[in-house]
């Protein structure tokens, strides 16, 4: 291999698409068994690569030369073979300092939590330590040097940032967190590395409390620009980073649909979908095909009760997804828990209609027996609060998708715009 990236199983890795992006398309993807990681180094038949789990030590050892921060950090994820000499460097550092950067925050003298005590927790205490920091290490056992989560608001309530370098809340483990954040009350930033789901339990909880919060796809992108600058000493504009990373958001984010039925989340979804190059669900669909029965009857075999748990299974499943259109129920938001299932991977977007454009009366539609004024006021506000975004959907199919893709930043010239 020329360029590209090593590591024992990378079946989920978005470095090739992220390198394409960038222009080198000779970068591939390896998978390399342990016992085949120390021969691998020895041939040295590369020009360079990137390195992720669980090879960063073994390519510290096996470089001629590496720098300071990557000595400090304890693992090298990037090797560039120069005339045959190895040297080693970690820009996963790199990653770190941009999204804080990126975030505005200046850690000198601030305490800043950091979850974890792995190779990833090492090389955030490396980055946090040259800023002037001073990072406290909360791991989930008893370990010296350590706090415990439990202990931590307690010991350090003036902590300014958190930084989670545990797998805690990646898929499939969705519903664990390393650390509750109610205890603390001076937090600047929350900072999670996990990108899988795009926000972990820890970042909606950031965001529950008002706190400024990232995940780790800038660090991603960031690391794998700096690796790129150092394969073929170059420097890429930060007009394309920003392009890369905005790429990838795009591709993975769910884009929610919310509203009241006859709205035009269905038609409006697949149209989008349709022009976005997205998958599209409708959740309602989801739920008839799962149970073998129409919506209903299913409120007459289990009544509400019984329907809202199959939505909230369904927007469980597609909540977990991603790079799709949802298409909600009206109901989706009689379920507080709803939210974060849809927010974890996705973007809430309430398609607000005037009620006089909307039907009143449909005998597929059964809350609508309660009488449509009542139920929209009831509704209403809770759109406005769980929306991310508002569009008014009262004209054209055209117009409807045109104002959509505006308010998400994207451009679309036509029917047939790829976006």
């Amino acid at each position: 291999m020329e360029y590209g990236l090593i590591g024992e199983h990378l079946g989920h890795s978005f470095s090739k698409q992220i390198h394409s992006g960038l222009g080198n398309d000779r970068y591939i993807l390896r998978e390399v068994p342990r016992d085949r990681v120390d021969e691998f180094f020895e041939t040295r038949e590369f020009s360079g690569i990137n390195v992720t789990i669980p090879y960063k030590k073994t390519a510290l050892a096996a470089c001629d030369e590496v720098s300071d921060l990557a000595k400090r950090a304890q693992a090298v994820n990037c090797v560039v073979n120069r005339g045959g000499r190895l040297y080693g460097e970690n820009t996963d550092c790199a990653g770190i300092l941009a999204t804080l950067e990126h975030a505005g925050i200046d850690v000198r003298d601030k305490t800043v939590l950091v979850l974890g005590r792995g190779g990833a927790a090492t090389a955030v205490q490396a980055v946090i330590e040259s800023l002037g920091g001073r990072p406290v290490t909360v791991y989930r056992k008893q370990a010296e040097g350590c706090v415990l989560p439990e202990q931590a608001a307690r010991m350090y309530p003036d902590a300014a940032v958190v930084i989670n370098a545990t797998p805690a809340g990646m898929h499939p483990d969705v519903e664990s967190q390393a650390l509750d954040l109610s205890g603390f009350d001076q937090l600047e930033f929350v900072f999670d590395l996990v990108y899988n789901p795009l926000k972990t339990r820890l970042l909606l909880q950031a965001g529950s409390l008002g706190i400024p919060h990232d995940n780790g796809l800038r660090m991603l992108v960031t690391q794998a620009v700096r690796a790129h600058e150092i394969f073929f000493d170059v420097q890429v504009p930060d007009a394309i980073t920003e392009q890369v990373l905005a790429d990838l958001v795009r591709q993975r984010r769910n884009i929610v649909l919310i509203g009241m039925s006859s709205c035009g989340k269905s038609t409006l979804g697949k149209r989008l979908a349709q022009t976005l190059g997205l998958s599209f669900t409708d959740l309602d669909a989801e739920i008839e095909a799962a149970a073998g029965l129409s919506i209903p009857e299913i409120f007459r075999q289990e009544q509400e009760a019984g329907f809202r748990r199959r939505e909230t299974e369904a927007a469980r499943q597609a909540g977990l997804d991603t790079g799709q259109v949802i298409a909600c129920g009206g109901g989706i938001i009689e379920r507080p828990e709803n939210l974060d299932l849809l927010h974890r991977n996705g973007i809430i977007l309430w398609l607000k209609r005037d009620p006089a454009l909307m039907v009143h009366e449909d005998a597929d539609r059964p809350m609508l027996k309660q009488g449509f004024d009542s139920l929209y006021g009831r509704r209403a506000p809770v759109y406005a609060s769980w929306a991310d975004l508002t569009v008014t959907n009262d004209g054209s199919l055209q117009e409807g998708l045109e104002a959509v893709c505006r308010a998400l930043g994207l451009q679309v010239d036509g029917p047939a715009s790829s976006g």
